[in-house]
């Protein structure tokens, strides 16, 4: 089957990658200054046990041009960094507490310095700034590494273009990511407007940095022409907008997904399933508790229930679908990857459609 192909391939690649990661992680915190060094703690933590996935498609997309697989463990391990570093800024913005069943950074900061002040909101001011500066470190390191890495290669302005435009498509996915709510919540803004901006969230902040992004760098590093980055591209833009469909059901209905329970419903957080039920009959009781800091048990099983009842929840799944399907198809058309390479990435699509966390 497709998916054991993937799988070993997952496997292998994420056991090099995690040993590239505690490296990297060991020399962070050499650090004579406590502060700086306690801060960087926290970035290390949090850059530990996490999925790889994303530095494991860039070694994919190397490997679909090249075998030696081995020379974009760098570049793969820059894309884990800037992955923990982006993390670290939503983390912020989205108020959690809870990151790869760990504290969020800025969280573990107020647990210390709450200590020292009564006054909470300097509090979360000041480690509001710590996170961002820790966040902004995590960034202009992934630069570094790969700057470092690959000086000598001919691919590396290429390189640092295209994972640099992933990073700006990603901010700006985050931008939209952040207004919509509020516009969502606080103005007259229609149900169309609502729906094309939550696909193009889905597009720029997911497709992006989850599945274009690090496929099309480590295409590059391997010196691929634009013609296939541009057809791998198709197959894993339908694949990220599928994820983030998969990933918002998963923020309502799973409890195993290392974030708080039920942070996308006091977040007001704008996805397929938002856009679907506001036409239907069911809005105003979801309006009641969509957005609301107090959360219950009671409440969360009764957002369940209306994304349900209503057809919310079959019409995301079947939109997912649709664009896996489509990813399939797409790369079914591809004709210059060897056939055992291909179905790593059929396998990876089959992967990630049946994950439950």
């Amino acid at each position: 089957m497709s998916i054991e192909a993937f799988k070993k391939f997952y496997k292998e690649e994420k056991n090099i990658l995690n040993d590239k990661l505690n490296e990297f992680n060991n020399k962070l915190v050499i650090e004579d200054n406590l502060f700086i060094k306690e801060n960087l703690e926290y970035f290390k933590n949090l850059n530990s046990d996490g999925k790889l996935i994303r530095g494991c498609l860039v070694n994919l997309g190397y490997y679909l041009l090249k075998d030696n697989k081995e020379y974009s463990n760098d570049l793969a391990l820059a894309y884990e960094v800037f992955q923990t570093a982006i993390l670290v800024h939503d983390d912020i913005i989205d108020h959690d507490t809870l990151r790869r069943g760990k504290d969020t950074i800025h969280f573990a900061n107020y647990k210390v310095y709450n200590e020292y002040s009564d006054d909470s909101e300097e509090i979360i001011n000041l480690t509001n700034s710590i996170a961002l500066c820790i966040g902004d470190y995590g960034l202009y390191s992934a630069n570094k590494i790969i700057s470092e890495a690959y000086a000598k290669d001919k691919n590396l302005a290429k390189i640092l273009n295209c994972f640099n435009d992933t990073v700006l498509n990603t901010i700006k996915g985050e931008l939209l990511d952040v207004i919509l709510p509020f516009r969502s919540k606080n103005t007259n803004i229609d149900q169309k407007t609502i729906n094309n901006s939550v696909m193009e969230i889905y597009r720029l902040k997911t497709a992006y940095y989850t599945i274009i992004g690090p496929l099309s760098v480590g295409m590059m590093l391997a010196g691929s022409n634009d013609k296939k980055i541009k057809e791998i591209s198709k197959f894993a833009e339908r694949v990220g907008i599928a994820f983030q469909i998969q990933d918002d059901i998963l923020g309502i209905y799973s409890d195993q997904i290392g974030k708080v329970v039920g942070s996308d419903i006091k977040e007001f957080k704008q996805t397929i399933l938002y856009s679907y039920i506001i036409k239907t009959e069911y809005k105003d009781e979801l309006l009641k508790y969509y957005g609301k800091n107090e959360l219950d048990d009671k409440v969360i099983k009764r957002v369940r229930e209306l994304f349900e009842v209503s057809g919310a929840l079959k019409y995301a799944k079947d939109i997912m679908n649709k664009y896996y399907d489509e990813a399939i198809d797409i790369l079914n058309d591809i004709n210059w990857i060897d056939l055992d390479k291909k179905k790593i990435l059929q396998g990876f699509v089959e992967y990630l459609r049946e994950r439950n966390k």
